[in-house]
Protein backbone atom coordinates (compact mmCIF):
# COMPACT_ATOMS: atom_id res chain seq x y z
CA UNK A 1 0.00 0.00 0.00
CA UNK A 2 1.52 3.32 -1.10
CA UNK A 3 1.36 6.09 1.48
CA UNK A 4 -0.63 9.07 0.14
CA UNK A 5 2.17 11.55 0.89
CA UNK A 6 4.72 9.36 -0.87
CA UNK A 7 2.43 9.06 -3.89
CA UNK A 8 2.00 12.84 -3.95
CA UNK A 9 5.74 13.35 -3.65
CA UNK A 10 6.38 10.94 -6.50
CA UNK A 11 3.87 12.68 -8.75
CA UNK A 12 5.61 15.96 -8.01
CA UNK A 13 8.87 14.28 -9.06
CA UNK A 14 10.64 15.34 -5.93
CA UNK A 15 11.10 11.70 -4.16
CA UNK A 16 22.87 8.77 1.72
CA UNK A 17 28.96 10.52 4.42
CA UNK A 18 32.11 9.68 6.17
CA UNK A 19 33.15 7.10 8.69
CA UNK A 20 30.38 5.01 10.15
CA UNK A 21 31.58 3.03 13.13
CA UNK A 22 28.34 1.79 14.63
CA UNK A 23 27.82 0.39 18.03
CA UNK A 24 26.63 -3.20 18.33
CA UNK A 25 24.15 -3.56 15.51
CA UNK A 26 20.56 -4.43 16.18
CA UNK A 27 20.92 -5.51 19.80
CA UNK A 28 17.76 -6.94 21.27
CA UNK A 29 14.60 -5.53 19.80
CA UNK A 30 15.73 -2.21 18.38
CA UNK A 31 17.44 -0.42 15.50
CA UNK A 32 20.87 -0.96 14.08
CA UNK A 33 24.22 0.72 14.19
CA UNK A 34 24.78 4.35 15.11
CA UNK A 35 26.57 6.00 17.98
CA UNK A 36 25.40 5.92 21.56
CA UNK A 37 24.05 9.33 22.46
CA UNK A 38 24.07 11.29 25.66
CA UNK A 39 21.02 12.61 27.38
CA UNK A 40 20.47 16.04 28.78
CA UNK A 41 18.51 19.20 28.53
CA UNK A 42 19.06 22.90 28.23
CA UNK A 43 18.87 25.63 25.64
CA UNK A 44 20.63 26.05 22.34
CA UNK A 45 24.33 26.79 22.37
CA UNK A 46 26.17 28.07 19.29
CA UNK A 47 29.81 27.56 18.52
CA UNK A 48 31.96 28.16 15.48
CA UNK A 49 34.53 25.59 14.45
CA UNK A 50 36.38 24.32 11.43
CA UNK A 51 36.50 20.66 12.38
CA UNK A 52 34.15 17.81 11.67
CA UNK A 53 33.37 16.18 14.99
CA UNK A 54 30.16 14.39 15.68
CA UNK A 55 27.51 15.70 17.97
CA UNK A 56 25.87 13.82 20.74
CA UNK A 57 22.39 13.63 22.06
CA UNK A 58 19.15 13.42 20.15
CA UNK A 59 15.55 14.52 20.10
CA UNK A 60 12.27 12.68 20.18
CA UNK A 61 8.60 13.03 19.30
CA UNK A 62 5.17 11.54 19.37
CA UNK A 63 3.84 8.59 17.45
CA UNK A 64 5.80 5.77 15.89
CA UNK A 65 5.99 2.13 16.81
CA UNK A 66 8.46 0.15 18.82
CA UNK A 67 10.61 -2.25 16.83
CA UNK A 68 10.64 -5.97 17.07
CA UNK A 69 13.09 -8.73 16.49
CA UNK A 70 16.83 -8.65 15.98
CA UNK A 71 19.25 -9.83 13.39
CA UNK A 72 22.74 -11.23 13.79
CA UNK A 73 25.60 -8.91 13.01
CA UNK A 74 27.56 -9.70 9.89
CA UNK A 75 31.25 -10.31 10.12
CA UNK A 76 33.86 -7.91 8.89
CA UNK A 77 35.65 -8.17 5.63
CA UNK A 78 39.01 -7.91 4.05
CA UNK A 79 39.98 -5.32 1.53
CA UNK A 80 40.59 -5.18 -2.24
CA UNK A 81 39.97 -3.85 -5.71
CA UNK A 82 37.82 -4.89 -8.55
CA UNK A 83 35.45 -7.80 -8.50
CA UNK A 84 32.56 -9.08 -10.52
CA UNK A 85 29.46 -7.14 -11.29
CA UNK A 86 26.05 -8.16 -10.00
CA UNK A 87 23.41 -8.64 -12.66
CA UNK A 88 20.33 -7.28 -10.91
CA UNK A 89 17.32 -9.05 -9.50
CA UNK A 90 16.63 -9.92 -5.91
CA UNK A 91 18.08 -13.11 -4.43
CA UNK A 92 15.87 -15.83 -3.09
CA UNK A 93 16.05 -17.42 0.30
CA UNK A 94 19.26 -16.60 2.13
CA UNK A 95 21.44 -16.33 -0.95
CA UNK A 96 23.27 -13.22 -2.09
CA UNK A 97 22.95 -11.49 -5.43
CA UNK A 98 24.19 -13.14 -8.57
CA UNK A 99 27.48 -11.97 -9.99
CA UNK A 100 28.92 -11.73 -13.44
CA UNK A 101 30.45 -9.25 -15.86
CA UNK A 102 33.05 -6.70 -14.96
CA UNK A 103 33.20 -4.19 -12.17
CA UNK A 104 34.98 -0.99 -11.19
CA UNK A 105 38.41 -1.25 -9.66
CA UNK A 106 38.48 2.08 -7.92
CA UNK A 107 39.98 5.25 -9.33
CA UNK A 108 38.18 8.11 -11.02
CA UNK A 109 36.59 6.73 -14.16
CA UNK A 110 32.94 6.26 -14.95
CA UNK A 111 31.14 3.17 -16.13
CA UNK A 112 28.49 2.73 -18.77
CA UNK A 113 25.93 0.00 -18.45
CA UNK A 114 27.63 -3.08 -17.08
CA UNK A 115 31.22 -2.09 -17.81
CA UNK A 116 33.69 -0.86 -15.24
CA UNK A 117 35.20 2.63 -15.19
CA UNK A 118 37.50 3.65 -17.97
CA UNK A 119 38.55 7.07 -16.63
CA UNK A 120 38.94 10.48 -18.18
CA UNK A 121 35.80 10.44 -20.34
CA UNK A 122 34.07 13.46 -21.84
CA UNK A 123 32.02 15.85 -19.74
CA UNK A 124 28.49 14.66 -18.97
CA UNK A 125 25.57 16.45 -20.52
CA UNK A 126 22.83 18.15 -18.50
CA UNK A 127 21.08 14.78 -18.41
CA UNK A 128 23.73 12.25 -17.29
CA UNK A 129 21.75 9.36 -18.73
CA UNK A 130 22.67 6.00 -17.24
CA UNK A 131 26.43 6.60 -16.87
CA UNK A 132 27.52 4.58 -13.83
CA UNK A 133 24.10 3.00 -13.27
CA UNK A 134 23.96 -0.71 -12.55
CA UNK A 135 25.05 -3.53 -10.25
CA UNK A 136 28.67 -3.87 -9.13
CA UNK A 137 30.79 -6.09 -6.90
CA UNK A 138 33.91 -5.03 -5.02
CA UNK A 139 36.24 -6.95 -2.70
CA UNK A 140 37.03 -9.23 -0.99
CA UNK A 141 40.08 -7.00 -0.55
CA UNK A 142 39.77 -3.23 -0.63
CA UNK A 143 41.90 -0.16 -1.24
CA UNK A 144 40.96 3.12 0.41
CA UNK A 145 40.28 5.92 -2.07
CA UNK A 146 42.57 8.86 -1.21
CA UNK A 147 39.70 11.29 -1.84
CA UNK A 148 38.09 10.02 1.36
CA UNK A 149 40.72 11.84 3.43
CA UNK A 150 41.18 15.60 3.36
CA UNK A 151 44.01 16.44 1.01
CA UNK A 152 46.70 19.01 1.65
CA UNK A 153 45.51 22.45 0.64
CA UNK A 154 41.83 21.50 0.50
CA UNK A 155 39.65 24.55 1.31
CA UNK A 156 38.67 24.53 4.97
CA UNK A 157 35.19 26.03 4.72
CA UNK A 158 33.16 27.21 7.70
CA UNK A 159 31.22 25.27 10.35
CA UNK A 160 28.82 26.02 13.15
CA UNK A 161 27.17 23.75 15.71
CA UNK A 162 24.49 24.08 18.35
CA UNK A 163 22.24 21.98 20.57
CA UNK A 164 18.62 21.10 19.93
CA UNK A 165 16.73 19.58 22.86
CA UNK A 166 13.71 17.31 22.92
CA UNK A 167 11.81 20.11 24.67
CA UNK A 168 12.43 22.36 21.66
CA UNK A 169 10.95 19.87 19.22
CA UNK A 170 7.31 19.29 18.38
CA UNK A 171 8.04 16.18 16.30
CA UNK A 172 10.54 14.18 18.37
CA UNK A 173 9.62 15.22 21.90
CA UNK A 174 10.56 12.13 23.90
CA UNK A 175 6.94 11.21 24.55
CA UNK A 176 6.97 7.99 22.49
CA UNK A 177 8.31 6.08 25.48
CA UNK A 178 7.19 5.55 29.07
CA UNK A 179 8.59 7.27 31.00
CA UNK A 180 9.24 10.04 28.44
CA UNK A 181 12.83 10.62 27.35
CA UNK A 182 14.63 13.91 27.89
CA UNK A 183 17.71 14.51 25.78
CA UNK A 184 19.58 16.82 23.47
CA UNK A 185 21.22 16.45 20.09
CA UNK A 186 24.00 18.35 18.34
CA UNK A 187 23.27 19.91 14.96
CA UNK A 188 26.21 20.92 12.81
CA UNK A 189 26.43 22.75 9.50
CA UNK A 190 29.53 22.84 7.33
CA UNK A 191 29.59 25.40 4.51
CA UNK A 192 32.14 24.91 1.70
CA UNK A 193 34.66 27.61 0.95
CA UNK A 194 33.16 28.11 -2.52
CA UNK A 195 29.79 29.26 -1.15
CA UNK A 196 28.71 32.79 -2.14
CA UNK A 197 26.40 34.48 0.35
CA UNK A 198 22.86 34.93 -0.93
CA UNK A 199 22.96 31.98 -3.33
CA UNK A 200 21.08 28.73 -2.78
CA UNK A 201 23.43 25.98 -1.60
CA UNK A 202 22.98 22.33 -2.55
CA UNK A 203 23.35 20.14 0.52
CA UNK A 204 23.36 16.68 2.05
CA UNK A 205 21.88 15.60 5.37
CA UNK A 206 24.12 13.21 7.30
CA UNK A 207 22.30 10.95 9.76
CA UNK A 208 23.98 9.79 12.98
CA UNK A 209 25.78 13.08 13.35
CA UNK A 210 28.48 14.72 11.29
CA UNK A 211 30.92 12.52 9.40
CA UNK A 212 34.27 14.02 8.44
CA UNK A 213 34.66 11.65 5.49
CA UNK A 214 31.75 13.24 3.66
CA UNK A 215 33.23 16.67 4.24
CA UNK A 216 36.63 15.47 3.05
CA UNK A 217 35.26 14.30 -0.30
CA UNK A 218 33.57 17.66 -0.88
CA UNK A 219 36.69 19.58 0.15
CA UNK A 220 38.82 17.49 -2.20
CA UNK A 221 36.55 17.41 -5.26
CA UNK A 222 34.39 20.56 -5.32
CA UNK A 223 37.08 22.50 -7.22
CA UNK A 224 38.05 19.67 -9.58
CA UNK A 225 37.42 20.74 -13.21
CA UNK A 226 37.18 17.11 -14.40
CA UNK A 227 33.44 16.28 -14.45
CA UNK A 228 34.31 12.62 -13.85
CA UNK A 229 36.12 13.58 -10.65
CA UNK A 230 33.85 16.22 -9.20
CA UNK A 231 31.07 16.81 -6.69
CA UNK A 232 29.33 20.17 -6.23
CA UNK A 233 30.30 22.44 -3.31
CA UNK A 234 27.75 20.94 -0.94
CA UNK A 235 26.78 22.22 2.47
CA UNK A 236 26.55 19.35 4.96
CA UNK A 237 23.97 19.13 7.74
CA UNK A 238 24.99 16.70 10.47
CA UNK A 239 22.07 15.66 12.68
CA UNK A 240 22.85 13.54 15.71
CA UNK A 241 20.32 10.80 16.35
CA UNK A 242 18.23 10.46 19.48
CA UNK A 243 19.46 8.10 22.23
CA UNK A 244 20.13 4.56 21.04
CA UNK A 245 19.44 2.98 24.44
CA UNK A 246 17.57 -0.30 24.27
CA UNK A 247 14.81 -1.29 24.52
CA UNK A 248 13.65 2.34 24.13
CA UNK A 249 15.72 3.34 21.10
CA UNK A 250 14.84 6.83 19.98
CA UNK A 251 17.32 6.40 17.13
CA UNK A 252 15.42 3.43 15.75
CA UNK A 253 12.12 5.26 16.14
CA UNK A 254 13.45 8.20 14.14
CA UNK A 255 15.26 6.21 11.45
CA UNK A 256 13.51 2.88 10.94
CA UNK A 257 9.90 4.08 10.96
CA UNK A 258 8.46 4.32 7.44
CA UNK A 259 6.72 7.72 7.53
CA UNK A 260 7.25 11.39 6.71
CA UNK A 261 8.13 12.18 10.30
CA UNK A 262 11.93 12.40 9.93
CA UNK A 263 11.57 14.49 6.76
CA UNK A 264 9.29 16.90 8.65
CA UNK A 265 11.80 17.08 11.50
CA UNK A 266 14.65 17.90 9.11
CA UNK A 267 12.82 20.45 6.99
CA UNK A 268 10.54 22.17 9.52
CA UNK A 269 12.71 22.13 12.66
CA UNK A 270 16.40 21.49 11.94
CA UNK A 271 16.84 23.60 8.82
CA UNK A 272 14.98 26.63 10.20
CA UNK A 273 17.02 26.37 13.42
CA UNK A 274 20.22 26.42 11.36
CA UNK A 275 19.11 29.45 9.36
CA UNK A 276 18.31 31.31 12.61
CA UNK A 277 21.70 30.54 14.19
CA UNK A 278 23.51 33.73 15.18
CA UNK A 279 27.00 32.50 14.28
CA UNK A 280 25.89 31.47 10.79
CA UNK A 281 24.08 34.78 10.26
CA UNK A 282 27.17 36.69 11.32
CA UNK A 283 29.25 34.90 8.69
CA UNK A 284 26.62 34.56 5.96
CA UNK A 285 23.70 36.96 6.61
CA UNK A 286 21.83 35.67 3.55
CA UNK A 287 22.65 31.96 3.65
CA UNK A 288 20.11 29.81 1.80
CA UNK A 289 19.50 26.11 1.25
CA UNK A 290 18.41 25.20 -2.25
CA UNK A 291 14.75 24.42 -2.80
CA UNK A 292 15.61 22.33 -5.87
CA UNK A 293 15.02 18.63 -5.08
CA UNK A 294 17.97 17.76 -7.33
CA UNK A 295 20.21 19.75 -4.99
CA UNK A 296 19.00 17.94 -1.85
CA UNK A 297 20.58 14.67 -0.75
CA UNK A 298 21.11 12.44 2.27
CA UNK A 299 23.74 10.03 3.58
CA UNK A 300 23.02 7.23 6.03
CA UNK A 301 24.63 4.06 7.32
CA UNK A 302 22.67 1.14 8.83
CA UNK A 303 19.33 2.47 10.08
CA UNK A 304 20.46 5.83 8.73
CA UNK A 305 19.82 4.33 5.27
CA UNK A 306 16.02 4.16 5.63
CA UNK A 307 16.16 7.55 7.38
CA UNK A 308 17.54 9.28 4.30
CA UNK A 309 15.49 7.10 1.94
CA UNK A 310 12.47 8.55 3.74
CA UNK A 311 13.71 12.07 2.96
CA UNK A 312 13.32 11.15 -0.70
CA UNK A 313 10.27 8.90 -0.53
CA UNK A 314 8.11 11.21 1.57
CA UNK A 315 9.76 14.53 0.77
CA UNK A 316 11.69 16.67 -1.65
CA UNK A 317 15.12 15.03 -1.81
CA UNK A 318 16.35 13.39 -5.02
CA UNK A 319 19.76 11.99 -4.02
CA UNK A 320 20.18 9.10 -1.57
CA UNK A 321 23.46 7.52 -0.40
CA UNK A 322 22.72 4.40 1.66
CA UNK A 323 25.46 2.23 3.16
CA UNK A 324 24.44 -1.14 4.67
CA UNK A 325 20.89 0.23 4.84
CA UNK A 326 18.62 -1.52 7.38
CA UNK A 327 15.68 -2.08 5.02
CA UNK A 328 14.20 -4.73 7.27
CA UNK A 329 11.24 -5.19 9.60
CA UNK A 330 12.49 -3.28 12.66
CA UNK A 331 9.88 -0.59 13.24
CA UNK A 332 6.58 -2.30 12.40
CA UNK A 333 3.52 -0.04 12.23
CA UNK A 334 -0.10 -0.44 11.22
CA UNK A 335 0.57 1.31 7.91
CA UNK A 336 3.79 -0.60 7.29
CA UNK A 337 3.75 -3.92 9.18
CA UNK A 338 7.02 -5.03 7.56
CA UNK A 339 8.76 -1.73 8.22
CA UNK A 340 11.53 -0.63 5.87
CA UNK A 341 11.47 -4.06 4.20
CA UNK A 342 8.54 -2.65 2.22
CA UNK A 343 10.58 -0.06 0.30
CA UNK A 344 11.18 -2.47 -2.60
CA UNK A 345 7.44 -3.06 -3.05
CA UNK A 346 6.68 0.65 -2.60
CA UNK A 347 9.12 1.49 -5.39
CA UNK A 348 7.57 -1.19 -7.58
CA UNK A 349 4.05 0.19 -7.04
CA UNK A 350 4.98 3.84 -7.68
CA UNK A 351 5.66 5.77 -10.89
CA UNK A 352 9.27 6.07 -12.02
CA UNK A 353 11.24 9.00 -10.66
CA UNK A 354 13.44 10.24 -13.54
CA UNK A 355 15.46 12.60 -11.30
CA UNK A 356 15.89 10.19 -8.39
CA UNK A 357 19.40 8.81 -7.86
CA UNK A 358 20.03 6.11 -5.26
CA UNK A 359 23.42 4.69 -4.25
CA UNK A 360 23.15 1.41 -2.31
CA UNK A 361 25.90 -0.68 -0.72
CA UNK A 362 25.56 -3.88 1.26
CA UNK A 363 28.16 -6.29 2.65
CA UNK A 364 28.11 -9.92 1.55
CA UNK A 365 28.16 -10.82 5.25
CA UNK A 366 25.93 -7.98 6.35
CA UNK A 367 23.40 -8.31 9.17
CA UNK A 368 21.05 -11.29 8.83
CA UNK A 369 22.80 -12.60 5.71
CA UNK A 370 21.96 -16.19 6.67
CA UNK A 371 18.30 -15.41 7.41
CA UNK A 372 15.54 -16.66 5.13
CA UNK A 373 13.74 -14.08 3.02
CA UNK A 374 10.49 -14.84 4.83
CA UNK A 375 11.93 -13.45 8.09
CA UNK A 376 12.28 -9.98 6.53
CA UNK A 377 15.54 -9.58 8.47
CA UNK A 378 18.19 -10.15 5.78
CA UNK A 379 20.09 -6.97 4.83
CA UNK A 380 21.58 -8.51 1.65
CA UNK A 381 18.22 -9.60 0.29
CA UNK A 382 16.47 -6.33 1.14
CA UNK A 383 19.09 -4.08 -0.44
CA UNK A 384 19.31 -6.26 -3.54
CA UNK A 385 15.52 -6.20 -3.86
CA UNK A 386 15.50 -2.38 -3.71
CA UNK A 387 18.18 -2.22 -6.42
CA UNK A 388 16.14 -4.60 -8.59
CA UNK A 389 12.98 -2.52 -8.09
CA UNK A 390 14.79 0.69 -9.04
CA UNK A 391 16.25 -1.01 -12.11
CA UNK A 392 12.88 -2.37 -13.22
CA UNK A 393 11.37 1.13 -12.95
CA UNK A 394 14.18 2.71 -14.92
CA UNK A 395 15.30 4.81 -11.97
CA UNK A 396 18.94 5.79 -11.59
CA UNK A 397 20.68 3.46 -9.14
CA UNK A 398 24.19 2.25 -8.36
CA UNK A 399 24.27 -0.94 -6.29
CA UNK A 400 27.47 -2.33 -4.76
CA UNK A 401 27.83 -5.77 -3.18
CA UNK A 402 31.00 -5.79 -1.07
CA UNK A 403 32.40 -9.32 -0.99
CA UNK A 404 33.31 -10.68 2.47
CA UNK A 405 32.34 -7.34 4.05
CA UNK A 406 30.19 -7.00 7.15
CA UNK A 407 27.76 -4.37 8.39
CA UNK A 408 28.82 -0.76 7.73
CA UNK A 409 32.26 -2.13 6.92
CA UNK A 410 34.77 0.74 6.88
CA UNK A 411 37.09 -1.08 4.48
CA UNK A 412 34.41 -1.20 1.82
CA UNK A 413 33.15 2.30 2.57
CA UNK A 414 36.62 3.84 2.31
CA UNK A 415 36.95 2.43 -1.21
CA UNK A 416 33.52 3.13 -2.67
CA UNK A 417 32.34 6.34 -1.00
CA UNK A 418 34.19 9.02 -3.04
CA UNK A 419 33.35 7.42 -6.39
CA UNK A 420 29.81 6.81 -5.15
CA UNK A 421 29.35 10.50 -4.35
CA UNK A 422 30.70 11.46 -7.76
CA UNK A 423 28.06 9.22 -9.35
CA UNK A 424 25.33 10.44 -6.99
CA UNK A 425 25.82 14.08 -8.00
CA UNK A 426 26.50 13.47 -11.68
CA UNK A 427 24.68 15.92 -13.92
CA UNK A 428 23.76 18.38 -11.17
CA UNK A 429 23.44 21.99 -12.34
CA UNK A 430 22.64 24.77 -9.89
CA UNK A 431 19.56 26.73 -10.83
Amino acid sequence: MLHTRSFRALLLGSLVTGACSPSASDPGNNGTGGHVTTTGSGGAVSSVSSGGSTGSGGAVGSGGAKDTGGAPVGTGGATGTGGAQATGGAPKGGSGPATGGTAPTGGRGTSTGGAGPTGGSAAPTENPGTVGDGDFTVGPTFTADPDGRTGAGAPAGFSVSFTLTSAQSKIFTGSDFTPPLTFSRTIKLWVPQQYVDGTESPFMVSSDGFYGGLQSVVQNLADDPNPDHHVPPLAIIGIQNGPDVHPNSERSLEYDTVSDRYWRFVTTEVMPAILANAALKAKFPNFKFTTDPNGRGGYGCSSGGPAVMGLAWFGDFNRVFSFSGSYVAIQQTTDHPDGAWEYASLITAAPARPDLRVFLEVGEHDNGYTELESAHRNWVISNTAIAAALKAKGNHYHFVLAKSAGHCDDNARNQVMPQGLIWLWRGYKAK
